[in-house]
């Protein structure tokens, strides 16, 4: 028989009971699609497809299915404790937390042929380190704080720039002079960190932790930071599932499934149907409509779910099981109803110049009164009922809900027009007049184009200002305030973003790790991805008092050098408090899972750590 018509024979079974013989029929066999080629439309593809280098969710959800970890999530869980053995197949911690002593999997090769073995895992780490950093916005810092002199190197790329011959000179030192990561056996690897780290497995499981194939990075540029490998910028050698076929820029990507993939019997033992799909393609599409269309119609298998869309495929039940009692269109399936750790925040820009459009103006978001003013002015509830239609919470704070840690008696901003226009007031003697003068009472609100949330929370902050100067009781600017939001395509909004250019942003985050450094890292201390692109070091808070830098990062390295999690939490506490009383962030929502893709398909299994794993996804043709 062909391999995608197979139908399991019907099983009957007699049964004699008490009311005489009936008949029991197993379950309609799978009967497999003849078309195992996944087509997922995305709204934007991603920056890289270096896993050491990449940072944003469009390369991870790639990067899962071709790059393997030493340990990975359970397949069949919503478990966020990477204990899945990968190409790790055990792990010793020594007693005072310092030494990982890694047993590798043995018989694995990778893409191109090479071994897997302890030096490829050395020289990988090696690698992260040398090309992981992206001139600062990279995702490397989760491997080189903790680890073994690490710090020296993050020191050197944040104090002088990355690929400098500082940041050059300080690698080269790390990787002959200190003993971080020890080849220790064939297949037997040590790692050193510099201080006990409790989620070291989990920050390791992240992308950036990602094997590539050290004969293929040393081809194609080396390891050290004056290496040149944008061929690995779009291009891939991993171990994983799936083989890297193309990239055609701002089309799609396609992988291939791996015939010789060192998992496939394994998974087969306990997933029947691991290994059916043939290829996975990510199609750029931005335009919303022109999804929804295509999934409907059958021609693509999943989509970019807009939440803010929710009730175009969503009947409001609640009640999560198999997917299509969730949905309102039978050629659809949808999950609604778990938790995630994804937020969505407005991050304020705080610095005193920006430079908009090649000019340089003054920030009216460096006064404090003004981010209180729009904090309060915000109109949470339309931005969770309406927008979100419900389908996440109110953010308090950088740690989410469920997650350890989380503060739940932070204060939370709530819309309070009256305090917003004594902020604003405020704001007004101090300055905002002239601030407004020199943007010429424009101000541009920008947001990425095809994703509807924030196009919508781009509105509510103009509503915000509005509502403010619309109040009687409020300072009005000498001339009339013209406020805009703009659509920004992807790669442009980025560059400004990473550029410190645009005066307020908006932006999304799911985790690189489950547990609290992993929020408060990013988002507060003073070399985090997006404390930099804020200027939080040294802006001004309450009656100008500035962000103690020193104090908070102090709290922030404490909190991850310690195992107590009682010191922990206090310390988490006080690094959340001083955020909001610094008014840094609008803190939008954090949302709920949201999943589609065609009624065809089978093997989704939320995680708030992972999206689609394909390896064990299969179509079938009597859905």
């Amino acid at each position: 028989m062909e391999r995608n018509q197979l139908i399991a024979v019907v099983v009957v079974i007699v049964v004699i009971g008490a009311a005489g013989a009936y008949i029991l029929l197993a379950p309609p066999a799978v009967q497999l699609a003849e078309d195992q080629n996944i087509v997922n439309e995305v709204i934007g593809l991603p920056q890289y497809l270096d896993p050491h280098k990449d940072y944003e969710s469009a390369g991870s959800d790639i990067s899962i299915n071709v790059y393997e970890t030493l340990f990975w999530y359970e397949f069949d869980s919503t478990s966020t404790n990477p204990t899945q053995p990968m190409l790790a197949t055990g792990v010793d911690i020594s007693a005072d937390g310092l030494t990982y002593t890694f047993t590798l999997r043995q018989g694995v090769k990778f893409h191109d042929g090479t071994d897997f073995n302890a030096t490829a895992v050395q020289m990988n780490f090696w690698r992260m380190l040398g090309r992981g950093w992206d001139d600062g916005f990279g995702p490397v810092w989760m491997v080189a704080e903790p680890i073994l002199g690490g710090q020296a190197v993050e020191d050197a790329v944040f104090e002088y720039g990355d690929l400098t011959p500082q940041h050059t000179a300080a690698w080269e030192n790390w990787v002959e002079n200190v003993s971080a990561v020890v080849v220790t056996g064939d297949y037997e690897v040590e790692i050193h960190l510099a201080y006990p780290y409790a989620p070291f497995i989990s920050a390791i499981t992240y992308c950036v932790g990602s094997m590539i194939s050290p004969t293929f990075f040393m081809a194609h540029g080396g390891m050290s930071p004056n290496s040149t490998d944008f061929y690995m910028d779009d291009h891939m050698c991993g171990t994983g599932p799936y083989v890297f076929s193309e990239w055609i820029q701002d089309d799609r990507v396609v992988v291939t499934r791996n015939e010789d993939y060192w998992g496939k019997d394994s998974l087969k033992a306990t997933h029947p149907y691991a290994g059916t799909i043939e290829s996975v393609t990510w199609k750029k599409d931005a335009d919303y409509n022109s999804r929804r269309l295509n999934l409907e119609a059958g021609t693509i298998d999943q989509m970019d779910a807009s939440i803010p869309n929710a009730y175009d495929f969503w009947n409001n039940v609640t009640n999560r099981d198999a997917g299509r009692t969730q949905s309102l269109n039978p050629e659809v399936k949808l999950w609604t109803g778990l938790q995630t750790y994804n937020i969505m925040f407005l991050g304020f820009n705080m610095l005193h110049l920006i430079n908009q459009s090649n000019t340089i103006v003054q920030n009216p978001f460096e006064l404090w009164s003004v981010r209180s003013a729009i904090s309060y002015a915000f109109d949470y509830d339309a931005l969770i009922t309406n927008i979100m239609n419900g389908i996440a919470s109110q953010l308090q704070g950088v740690i989410p809900f469920g997650m350890f840690g989380h503060d739940n008696d932070l204060y939370m901003y709530h819309t309070d027009l009256a305090s917003a226009v004594t902020a604003w007031n405020d704001a007004m003697d101090h300055g905002l007049d002239a601030i407004l003068a020199n943007l010429s009472y424009t101000l541009t609100i920008y947001y990425n184009e095809g994703n509807d949330a924030r196009e919508a929370a781009s509105l509510l902050v103009k509503q915000a200002i509005d509502n403010i100067i619309a109040d009687p009781a409020s300072t009005d600017p000498s001339q009339p305030l013209t406020i805009n939001a703009q659509a920004v395509e992807w790669a442009s909004y980025l560059y400004q973003l990473r550029n410190r250019q645009l005066p307020i942003f908006f932006l999304g985050w799911a985790p690189d790790y489950a547990d609290p450094d992993n929020y408060v890292g990013p988002f507060v201390k003073s070399t985090g991805t997006y404390p930099y692109r804020m200027g939080l070091d040294g802006s001004q808070g309450e009656n100008g008092v500035l962000w103690n830098t020193a104090q908070v990062d102090g709290w922030i390295t404490q909190a991850a050098q310690t195992s107590d999690p009682t010191t922990r939490e206090t310390l988490y506490t006080n690094i959340q408090e001083a955020v909001v009383a610094h008014n840094a962030f609008i803190f939008g929502y954090q949302s709920n899972e949201f999943h589609l893709e065609g009624a065809w398909m089978n093997g989704y299994q939320f995680n708030a750590m992972h999206n689609e794993y394909y390896y064990l996804y299969y179509k079938v043709a009597n859905y």
